[in-house]
């Protein structure tokens, strides 16, 4: 589906929804824009796939429904945890399964997503109120999110926002990026087994490029995205905020996939226990919730590898900032923000290899790049 995200007559369609005279406002809108994604998903995956992502999205709506209406007590309480723990082993099976997954429903979009999308959905029923039906089927089913990023919240619904300079905006930031992601696509080394013997340079260049490459598309992808909600009448949660301009790998998760930043912050890491119970419990649970991050994307090693390094990186920061170590700043004095720009480029698209290439693969990269 993601190939249908920079077509003309998407946009228009989203241009047209989204200026409808609308008798029930809010609510009418929202049912517009959900009736249009199923349509959308059903012409562009087929009747398997269309019923089953929306049977998906239909269930978590209507629990989450019925935890805002529920009196609290253990039943309500015990009903989340069944619901959140229902999302999770779905996406774990997903995940481990995919390969079967993909053949009996054909271009089924990210399942992942949905349970990003679905946790933060009953989470909010449950704690803070304020879902109701076509707030809950929009975080589910709105067509523009189903594929990636930003990863929505049921608030991002609750009311209507026009601007058609940002789409423009957005538009003018989109295909630039997408361009130069498919120009960088093109060094990035694929099937590294099958390439043979290459010079140290084209592996170092395969590096770097892959970096542009994920940064390029995802941010291109994601603007797109955003311009499109905003067709539609809503803003979409920003994704990101120039991530490789970043001085630490803490500043790097504020400004990368910032919506599954937070998400990791607000359902991962704060309910870990975050940074209330010392330094030692905040670097684990900094490494459990990037090592589950990691899981998250597949089930493979070198997916969690990616997590936990992560997860290590942001752990020593805490440490180094907890006892004020901060060498390089001593050293450096005015060179220290370009010096530590490169350091944490460096590190973040060391990372990505660990993300793009399963483990024998990897092997042949790492040793390509220290001949």
């Amino acid at each position: 589906m993601i190939e249908l995200l920079p077509l003309p007559a998407l946009w228009a369609l989203f241009y047209v929804l989204g200026r409808i005279p609308r008798p029930g406002a809010l609510t009418f809108r929202r049912g517009l824009m959900v009736a249009a994604s199923v349509a959308l998903l059903l012409t562009s995956t087929g009747p398997a796939t269309c019923i089953f992502y929306v049977l998906l999205g239909v269930a978590t709506t209507v629990g989450a429904l019925w935890l805002e209406r529920a009196r609290d007590g253990r039943v309500r309480q015990a009903s989340f945890f069944l619901m959140v723990a229902a999302v999770v082993a779905l996406i774990a099976v997903y995940l481990a399964l995919r390969i079967y997954f993909q053949k009996y429903f054909v271009a089924l979009p990210s399942l992942s997503y949905l349970g990003f999308r679905g946790i933060a959905l009953l989470v909010s029923a449950y704690s803070r109120g304020g879902v109701d039906l076509a707030g809950g089927l929009m975080q589910m089913l709105f067509m523009p999110v189903m594929m990636m990023g930003p990863i929505t919240r049921v608030e991002n619904f609750r009311r209507e926002v026009r601007d058609d300079v940002e789409v423009l905006r957005r538009l003018a930031y989109a295909f630039p990026m997408l361009i130069g992601g498919r120009l960088m696509s093109a060094y990035v080394l694929k099937e590294v087994h099958l390439l043979g013997p290459l010079p140290a340079w084209r592996y170092w260049l395969g590096a770097l490029t892959n970096s542009l490459d994920f940064y390029l598309t995802f941010a291109g992808y994601t603007h797109l995205i955003i311009g499109l909600g905003l067709l539609a009448g809503f803003k979409l949660p920003e994704n990101f905020d120039h991530p490789y301009l970043a001085t630490s790998i803490s500043e790097f998760w504020k400004r990368w996939h910032m919506s599954l930043s937070f998400w990791i912050r607000d359902y991962l890491y704060i309910p870990l226990g975050g940074n209330r119970r010392g330094l030692a419990r905040k670097c684990a649970n900094l490494i459990v919730a990037m090592g589950i991050c990691g899981a998250w994307h597949g089930l493979e090693l070198h997916y969690v590898l990616w997590g936990l390094y992560h997860g290590a990186l942001l752990a020593s920061e805490s440490v180094m900032s907890h006892f004020g170590w901060q060498p390089l700043r001593r050293a450096l004095g005015a060179a220290y923000t370009p010096v530590k720009t490169v350091i944490v480029f460096g590190l973040v698209t060391f990372s990505w290899l660990l993300f793009r290439y399963p483990m024998d693969q990897l092997a042949l990269v790492l040793r390509g790049l220290v001949r």
